[in-house]
């Protein structure tokens, strides 16, 4: 089987990440990233500096690829499909940025969209993300408005239908 260079090189630094990196820190780590490279692809693109813009492009197309790719559809459930959905919406955006008769507009979408996934995850990472938060469990550190079953989960839920308006609804 025939595998992108790319993505077996981000998939290797997610699995690097992983191993010395709570897993949902290195999510929200990979989101910052994802959301600072877009932002430097729009300041590019402003300057008219288009191999730059699209390089930084590249760069959020291959960690949200490698985020796609390591989703667990089987555990994940709807929140998994979501995030397929959400992924493959934003790799799609990122890709058209350069074709768009805005480019600076488009990325700056996108780095909306990408920010508020990021904060979401943050939120997530803070409240669960180590071995001390996860034993504290659901209550009062619960994140607003999420579920005690599945705090997690309803907070991306949330931030993905307000990133993309109705894309989920």
């Amino acid at each position: 089987m025939m595998t992108n260079p790319s993505v077996s090189k981000a998939l290797s630094a997610y699995a690097t990440a992983n191993s010395t990196v709570p897993p949902l820190i290195a999510v929200t780590r990979l989101f910052e990233r994802a959301t600072a490279n877009v932002q430097r692809a729009r300041e590019a693109a402003r300057a008219r500096r288009f191999d730059a813009a699209f390089a930084e492009l590249d760069r959020t197309i291959t960690i949200l690829t490698a985020l796609d790719s390591v989703l667990d559809m089987g555990r994940g459930g709807d929140v998994a499909q979501d995030l397929r959905r959400f992924y493959r919406v934003m790799i799609h955006q990122a890709a058209s940025i350069p074709a768009r008769p805005d480019p600076v507009a488009a990325a700056d979408g996108v780095a909306r969209q990408l920010g508020v996934m990021t904060e979401a995850w943050k939120t997530v990472a803070q409240t669960y993300g180590t071995p001390r938060a996860a034993e504290r469990g659901p209550g009062r550190h619960t994140p607003s408005g999420a579920t005690v079953k599945e705090p997690s989960a309803s907070v991306i839920e949330r931030s993905m239908k307000h990133a993309n308006g109705s894309l989920f609804g």
